[in-house]
């Protein structure tokens, strides 16, 4: 659970949750079909919030566990060797 909590707070998710959410909202929400336009009154409706809520929060849950789980080592900094004195 801490490592998903540290995944959460990693920016990267974060940028991927809101852009994930403009193209969810553009192609799956907005986008008619049959006339090939854009009708942008569905941001008014409160379904298309709770879907887009319920859409990002099993995609961030699927790509933590498929790709994007934070590694540790490449996030802590190397410490510089210290030079050893010859005695």
């Amino acid at each position: 659970m801490k490592d998903f909590l540290d995944y959460l707070k990693w920016k990267p998710t974060w940028i991927m949750i809101l852009i994930g959410s403009i193209f969810y909202f553009l192609l799956a929400q907005a986008y008619v079909y049959p006339t090939m336009t854009f009708d942008f009154s569905v941001i008014y409706k409160w379904s298309t919030w709770a879907q887009n809520a319920f859409f990002q929060f099993w995609m961030t849950v699927f790509f933590y566990f498929t790709m994007g789980k934070p590694n540790r080592k490449l996030w802590e900094k190397e410490k510089p060797q210290s030079p050893e004195v010859p005695q």
